[in-house]
């Protein structure tokens, strides 16, 4: 991922929630009269690359528009070129395309500035707002094709295109859901990288061709494969809550290290399974649930050469146990 302004980009975010708050913005948003109030619009033919060119420098704000825009892109520019004006320390004369900024959310490549990367954002989250969004994936404890449809229904009523509306909602999916559009991809939080974008037909057929299951979609006039990456976990073959064990997560995980790489590397090797389980379900707003957590982590954990041994010990599937419920508990405690 190209290196990113944190602080810039979450403030973007922070004023994308802010109007949405404020006017109590549900999909579909008039994203055209949001600009309106605060901008000059024209409409102009170009031969031009880009699909809007915003003047900061003039008050109020100048916006022109490519004139033939497919309706849907023509949605997110708007919302896009809406970001140059409501970012404050966006300034000068900002030109915007929008398929090569909307790839750039997936790219290894330097984006074309700072400013496109954060108006991407604010564009995203004015659309598809995360108090929207997110309820319509809440309590879907598992996927299948039904719910999935489902979804991605009612998340064609934001009037977004395809790709721009599955960035959107791989923000609220929990790790292993990876989405692909022709050459486009978008991926939920810490699901393995399909490679940088535009993708090519092999890497995308190499892709899938890994993953545990592929369904095919129509959404938004496009067709969508909507892949998992990591084994799901059967219910029935995880071990009991009422398993007898008195010991803490990190008791039990410290003497599996022990016994599967040594009593020297037990602690340091406990250290980093803690560090993995950490730093995937550290994002409280993903809607974690005990079987999601054992599936990612035991995904993540056989990725990592240096840490895969500790899956055959015979206690690793209570610490896994232990350790979700635990999360989860601690999650729903804290909710109250």
């Amino acid at each position: 991922m190209a290196p990113e302004n944190w602080p810039s980009l979450k403030a973007a975010r922070t004023r994308a929630k802010t109007l949405v708050e404020k006017f109590d913005l549900t999909p579909p948003i008039d994203i055209k009269s949001l600009l309106l109030e605060r901008a000059q619009v024209e409409y102009v033919n170009w031969s031009h690359e880009c699909d809007a060119v915003t003047v900061l420098g003039d008050d109020p704000p100048r916006v022109f528009v490519r004139n033939d825009l497919p309706p849907l892109r023509e949605r997110f520019t708007l919302a896009h070129e809406l970001a140059h004006i409501q970012l404050a320390w966006h300034v000068g004369t900002v030109n915007c395309q929008i398929d090569a900024g909307i790839h750039a959310e997936y790219s290894l490549a330097a984006v074309s500035g700072a400013q496109e990367r954060e108006a991407n954002e604010f564009a995203s989250r004015i659309l598809a707002p995360d108090r929207w969004l997110s309820p319509l994936v809440k309590g879907l404890s598992s996927f299948e094709r039904t719910a999935m449809q489902e979804l991605l229904h009612s998340l064609s009523e934001a009037q977004m295109s395809a790709h721009a509306g599955l960035i959107a909602l791989s923000r609220h999916l929990l790790p292993g859901h990876a989405f692909f559009v022709d050459q486009s991809f978008a991926i939920s939080r810490s699901t393995s990288w399909p490679g940088q974008a535009p993708l090519g037909v092999v890497e995308v057929e190499q892709y899938l061709e890994r993953c545990v299951s592929v369904e095919e979609f129509s959404h938004q006039g496009r067709t969508v494969f909507w892949a998992i990456t990591p084994e799901s976990v059967d219910p029935s073959s995880r071990i009991q809550a009422n398993v007898v064990d008195v010991r803490t997560p990190h008791q039990i995980l410290t003497a599996c290290c022990g016994r599967a790489f040594g009593e020297e590397s037990a602690k340091s090797k406990a250290m980093s399974i803690n560090g993995v389980v950490g730093g995937l379900t550290n994002d409280i707003e993903l809607h974690w649930h005990e079987a999601a957590i054992i599936s990612v982590v035991r995904q993540r954990i056989e990725d990592r050469s240096d840490l895969r041994g500790v899956l055959d010990d015979h206690e690793f599937s209570i610490y896994l146990e232990k350790k979700a419920q635990s999360i989860v508990q601690k999650r729903s405690d804290a909710s109250k």
